[in-house]
């Protein structure tokens, strides 16, 4: 828990590539922690996230502009998540033991949109994990990862104070 909030507490400080160390580290952990609690399509994204750190570390530019989409972009890529959220979630529910197959895919691959969204700079990320977060709250709160929920209140938390630090960057 511990190093996945630092990872995010460092990228909020814009400490880079350093902060890729601990996300890392963390997300590293979680994806045994996930698949144990059966929360597969949650341990698939953390093992995306490990990726991410690794390309995070070495992939560094040295200026970062900070870049927002239009309404009519956001509202593609909603659907197309909403699309993934269901055909993954049905696919779970049916070749799985999933304890929240619908709920496990919205958060999973909600959070490689904002992930993506993340990497290229675009503010309206912080939106996002914070529909994200509330959710993934309820869903380990389900599962009795009570350190992981106040993990992801930490995350809602971050994600409030980057949405609107982000804003006063434009």
């Amino acid at each position: 828990m511990v190093l996945s909030a630092t990872y995010t507490w460092l990228y909020l400080k814009g400490v880079v590539p350093g902060c890729f160390i601990p996300a890392f580290i963390g997300s590293s952990i979680y994806v045994a922690l996930c698949w144990k609690k059966k929360i597969y399509a949650e341990s698939f994204l953390y093992l995306f996230y490990v990726g991410m750190a690794v390309v995070g570390y070495f992939s560094l530019m040295p200026e970062v502009m900070a870049a927002s989409w239009t309404i009519s972009t956001h509202l593609l890529v909603i659907s197309a998540g909403a699309a993934a959220t269901v055909i993954s979630g049905f696919l779970l529910r049916r070749h799985s033991d999933a304890a929240t197959p619908y709920l496990d895919s919205f958060t999973t691959i909600f959070s490689l949109i904002a992930t993506w969204m993340m990497v290229a700079f675009i503010h309206e990320n912080w939106l996002y994990w914070i529909v994200i977060d509330t959710l993934a709250i309820f869903l380990y709160a389900k599962r009795r990862m009570w350190i992981t929920v106040l993990l992801f209140v930490l995350y809602l938390l971050m994600a409030i104070d980057g949405y609107f630090e982000a804003l006063s960057l434009f």
